[in-house]
């Protein structure tokens, strides 16, 4: 038997260490969370579907959450849709309340939208905006003076 030299003491610490290290490190992944889609925007022909979603940004600006999955699910009578997020700041990030930040997710529908209303996974209607030429601050605006 070999007595134990110094330098297996420090291969087994440097081991010890770097486990402790990778461990600690090892995070689990943020979950994704269902975003809130405030808006639907449906372009010309009825297969093209934009949703707005509400993401989190920090209070300097940085986007925290990327959008992880989208949905429409079709049926004859409407469409219901769902947006995934997944937190990507860490989690001691200063977080700026109140503040979102849109995500606009295009989706697509193997038949047009037509007439069929669009529904959120938890049943609540969404308004639905006809895309408009310029920015998606005049395509709310038109939509907003329509009525439902």
């Amino acid at each position: 038997m070999n007595p134990a030299s110094p330098s297996s003491f420090q291969r087994a610490g440097c081991i010890l260490i770097l486990g402790v290290v990778t461990a600690a490190c090892a995070q689990e992944p943020a979950k994704p969370f269902d975003a809130q889609v405030s808006v639907v925007e449906v372009a010309p022909g009825g297969r093209a579907l934009t949703l707005h979603a509400s993401g989190i940004q920090q209070s300097d600006g940085t986007i925290c959450t990327v959008v992880e999955q989208a949905e429409a699910i079709e049926s004859p009578t409407g469409v219901t849709v769902r947006v995934s997020l997944r937190p990507a700041c860490p989690e001691s990030s200063e977080l700026q309340l109140g503040t979102g930040v849109d995500h606009a997710v295009p989706v697509a529908l193997k038949k047009p939208l037509a007439k069929r209303k669009v529904f959120s996974r938890t049943g609540q209607e969404i308004q639905v905006c006809p895309t408009t030429a310029g920015s998606f601050i005049e395509t709310i605006r038109r939509c907003k003076e329509k009525p439902r």
